[in-house]
């Protein structure tokens, strides 16, 4: 077959090359879908456009390989704008589609008029002809040219490098194209091959996000063939001196023998490079350099400090070098009495972090600590030597699936174990392999203590931290409370004081009136009735006492009934109704109506909505506002339920570090000296005991009590939110059948 013959075949062999492409892991393998989409458009297009470049004698349409040509021109530019991440993308395909236009109306209005270049011997060319050219020449140029400007502009050398291999993949492409518009025969032929190396680089690019240093190659391609060509030049000499010597070689077979000779010093390294890398790969495995990846693996190592990060680098470098599926860092700690702790910490395939003992006299430990050798699971199932290992620790192997277990020795000790589990193309692990496993390991040994002991001193420092925050906190509770029990003195004597005396003074006026027999019975009835509200106040202050330190002793005694949170709450509101009328306090209540009965101490809890609501009423201005509102809580497990009780209030707020001591006895905001006793007035202060008493009550129903306050601010007026979740039934609360005892009077109320 001569050339001529060859290369009329060109196109088919180009078109079956491309249609190999396709068929490829490439595009199975790519993540970038929308690019990978348009490179697939064009390779089709390549395929169309060399058949049409065969068939093109017996095709009526002019320049119809051209059309196609142009089309792909186009796609690959449209590819290029997403894998550069062009802006305004869809102008590309405006522009190029809008050029293509232009060179079909051409020929279609101008199909037979053509252009002679004067004094060349070039055939006289058709317009549209040379319009398909122009626009190719165009469309290309603006590629590379837009390419080579982002590539100039970036920063990041690996960003560069993207571009730059980019760049040179449409420079093969376009100058292949470029040598088959030729038509000369040697020229064609070499086009069509150039154009598929770019078309193959172009494919490679967008299936791989890992693109070699292009500089760095094409240095080393540069100083392979520097040093080639210099290599060769005594053996060109000895050969053009031994023509001269014996004279019957020609000149010609001379220069014939030197050609031949210097490509082979061209070609016999790669080749050589190509079939030792076939043979190792498809024969013995991928071949790899010990000293580079101990080199790397140190470096790594020596920069983790977390058992976590440090299990990922050791796997993930096992990985990559020998392909394993699934592998663990596994940390063994000897316990005080002898047996051996092993905790996996995973790092590649799903593995049960649970922590297995292995007893004190332990086949398996005391042969890879002994040894200090992998050891395979196939010699754990199948050697003799290892029949020994218990039936527990064979069920806990099997649960792992490793293939084998590399000991990571700290002396005598042993400090962990790599496990590393079968390839991915399932070829067994050569003995080469598992001995720098075991070189990687003995490498670990030190970066793996370290990054144990930065864990045990991060877990040390972490609770030590815990516990000095939780120290500072107490000492701070400790000395608020003991500023409280210094202060409750004061409050509690001016708290008695105040009703005493009113009950004294209005007894001595009594018994001088009565001397001098001056009193009438209005007047007897006014002074009885100011010692009977002071001796109420006393007897208040007194049972408040005495349930609180019920709440130390032996807790509340709750009488469990069926009872209407609404009846309670109104009853609550009773003693505290005049004084919101006096200070223009509105109250509302919400959604308590809807709330289903819950078994509750009616007394106990009508008592802590009053202590709640009296507090709101005591830390709101005038004209202010508060609002009760319930709702129903499901619990976690939905099978039992709770109510939920909120009382807003528009007062001065709690400050942040209060909003816990306040539920403590006799704990008060604001300074003690200056008390004034009032149970309904703005900022009057009690005894302390009001909210203790509730959150007693609210706990003992199993329910919970807290607050939420954005600070203290009698200016900005905060207010205060306090949550009440109460179980609908309480733990041995007895089932009421009726709501007699929630409907009772209030004079009941004690």
């Amino acid at each position: 077959m001569n050339v001529p013959e060859v290369n009329s075949l060109t196109p088919l062999i180009a078109a079956g090359c491309y249609t190999l492409l396709l068929i490829t892991p490439f595009f199975r393998r790519s993540r970038q879908e929308k690019q990978t989409q348009w490179l697939f458009a064009f390779i089709v297009l390549s395929i169309i456009w060399e058949f049409l470049k065969y068939f093109e004698p017996g095709i009526a349409y002019p320049n119809l390989s051209l059309k196609a040509l142009l089309v792909g021109t186009a796609l690959i530019g449209v590819t290029t704008a997403v894998y550069v991440d062009w802006p305004h993308q869809q102008r590309w395909l405006l522009l190029g589609g809008s050029a293509i236009l232009a060179t079909i109306l051409v020929d279609i209005f101008s199909p037979n008029q053509t252009l002679s270049l004067p004094q060349t011997n070039l055939p006289p060319i058709t317009y549209g002809t040379l319009m398909s050219y122009l626009t190719w020449f165009g469309l290309s140029g603006f590629i590379l040219a837009k390419t080579w400007r982002n590539y100039r502009g970036t920063s990041f050398p690996w960003h560069a490098n993207r571009l730059l291999y980019w760049f040179m993949a449409l420079l093969l492409t376009f100058a292949g194209e470029a040598l088959i518009f030729t038509d000369l025969l040697v020229l064609d032929i070499l086009g069509q091959g150039i154009r598929l190396m770019g078309v193959v680089g172009l494919a490679y690019a967008v299936s791989s996000y890992r693109i070699f240093d292009v500089r760095t190659r094409s240095q080393r391609a540069l100083a392979f063939v520097i040093i080639s060509s210099i290599s060769v030049l005594p053996l060109i000499g000895a050969i053009l001196v031994v023509q001269a010597i014996v004279g019957n070689l020609t000149l010609a077979i001379a220069l014939l023998t030197a050609v031949v000779v210097t490509l082979g010093f061209f070609l016999y390294q790669p080749f050589r490079n190509f079939v030792e890398r076939a043979t190792y790969h498809y024969l013995l495995g991928e071949s790899v350099n010990p000293s580079k990846v101990v080199r790397d693996y140190s470096q790594a190592i020596s920069r983790t400090l977390d058992v976590q990060q440090l299990s990922l680098l050791i796997v993930g470098t096992l990985s990559e070098l020998l392909e394993t599926n699934r592998g663990a860092l596994m940390l063994v700690t000897k316990l005080n009495d002898g047996d051996y702790q092993i905790e996996p910490v995973p790092a590649m395939g799903r593995i049960s972090r649970e922590k297995a003992i292995l007893s004190h006299d332990s086949l398996l430990i005391n042969t890879l600590a002994e040894q200090r050798q992998p050891l395979l699971q196939y010699e754990i199932d199948f050697n003799p030597d290892y029949s020994g290992i218990t039936e527990a620790e064979r069920t806990w192997l099997k649960e792992q699936a490793m293939e084998a277990y590399v000991p990571v020795s700290a002396g005598a000790e042993l400090a962990g174990l790599i496990a590393i589990g079968p390839k991915n193309s399932a070829v067994p692990y050569q003995p080469g392999e598992l001995e720098l496993v075991q070189i990687l390991a003995d490498q670990t040994v030190v970066a793996l203590q370290n990054a144990r002991l930065y864990s045990e001193l991060g877990d040390q420092n972490e609770k030590i931290r815990h516990l000095n925050v939780d120290l500072v906190e107490q000492n701070e509770r400790l000395e608020i409370m003991d500023e409280v029990k210094s202060d409750f003195i004061t409050i509690a004597s001016h708290e008695l004081r105040t009703p005493l005396t009113q009950v004294k003074g209005y007894a001595d006026i009594l018994s001088a009136m009565n001397e001098e027999n001056a009193l009438t019975r209005e007047q007897t009835r006014e002074i009885v009735g100011h010692i009977n509200r002071a001796t109420l106040q006393l007897e208040s202050l007194i049972t408040a006492m005495l349930d609180a330190s019920q709440l130390d002793v032996d807790g509340l005694q709750l009488t469990f009934v069926k009872t209407r949170l609404d009846t309670v709450l109104r009853l609550a509101m009773e003693p505290l109704i005049q004084a919101m009328r006096e200070r223009r306090i509105s109250l509302r209540l919400d959604g308590i109506e809807e709330l289903p009965p819950i078994q509750a101490d009616f007394k106990r809890l009508v008592q802590s909505f009053t202590n709640i609501i009296g507090n709101a009423v005591k830390y709101t201005p005038d004209h202010g506002n508060i609002t009760v509102e319930g709702q129903i809580v499901p619990s976690r497990d939905k099978e039992d339920e709770y109510v939920e009780i909120v009382v807003t209030d528009t007062g001065i707020g709690i400050d942040r570090q209060f909003q816990e001591l306040i539920f403590e006895k006799f704990f008060r905001i604001g300074d003690p000296q200056l008390h004034s006793t009032g149970s309904t007035k703005f900022k009057g202060a009690g005894p302390g005991l009001g909210l203790p008493i509730a959150k007693g009550v609210i706990e003992a129903h199993g329910g919970r009590i807290w607050v939420d306050s954005e600070g203290e601010d009698e200016e900005r007026l905060p207010g205060s939110r306090f949550h009440i979740i109460l179980p609908v039934q309480p733990p041995g609360a007895e089932l009421a059948d009726n709501l007699e005892a929630a409907s009772r009077a209030a004079y009941l109320i004690g």
